[in-house]
């Protein structure tokens, strides 16, 4: 129903845009830039949705890939649209991952941190133990402690600690499942010196000794 729902709207939303886009220069101007970005967050909010929605089960893991890769080519996409972040990519072993599902997990922990952070992101790669470990740091106003186990629940929205947001309540959630899929986990930690920690829990598969 949610999938159902979502694609119905893409379609109006791109005659809006279209037509937007359409309008005379002059008196307008003012209104189009305010237009268009409310256009774009219904547009992500659907994307959302639609993510949700799709869960990823189905999607066959693949052995040999390169989470590093994947965690930087996500980051390329949202430097080409001037939302730079900083990247300390460690040394990963090859790992089994559903790579839709790790891209969407990466771009979520990102999109949120920029949605929230106040735009200083840094997002770093390393193996510890026997686990590939994703963090993503920002410098936000963070998020209570007591509340770090609701806001992986599906829809829900702190304003009260990460104000002025919009969104659809589903970018963490998303995030879980993604890494239970693989058999990660995902936690939520207050950064040191203000801000949020989110970092995500790989398991590295190690080969056993002939």
């Amino acid at each position: 129903l949610l999938a159902g729902i979502s694609h119905d709207l893409r379609t109006p939303l791109s005659r809006l845009r279209l037509g937007v886009e359409m309008l005379d220069d002059g008196q307008d101007d003012r209104l189009k830039p305010g237009m268009i970005q409310d256009i774009e967050d219904m547009d992500a909010i659907i994307n959302q949705f639609l993510d949700f929605a799709r869960e990823g089960g189905n999607e066959p893991s693949r052995e040999g890939e390169d989470l590093n890769h994947i965690v930087a080519s996500v980051c390329e996409r949202f430097s080409r649209r001037g939302q730079a972040v900083r990247v300390r990519l460690g040394s990963l072993p090859p790992l089994t991952l559903k790579p839709t599902a790790t891209q969407r997990m990466v771009t979520n922990l990102i999109d949120n941190a920029m949605r929230y952070g106040g735009g200083d992101i840094e997002i770093t790669t390393q193996q510890v133990g026997d686990c590939a470990v994703v963090r993503v740091l920002d410098r936000g106003p963070g998020i209570p402690d007591s509340e770090f186990s609701r806001v992986m629940q599906p829809f829900t929205r702190l304003e009260a600690s990460r104000a002025g947001g919009k969104g659809s309540g589903l970018g963490l959630a998303i995030v879980e499942r993604a890494a239970r899929m693989h058999g990660g986990t995902v936690k939520l930690l207050a950064r040191e010196g203000g801000g949020l920690e989110a970092r995500v829990e790989l398991p590295v598969v190690v080969p056993r000794a002939a």
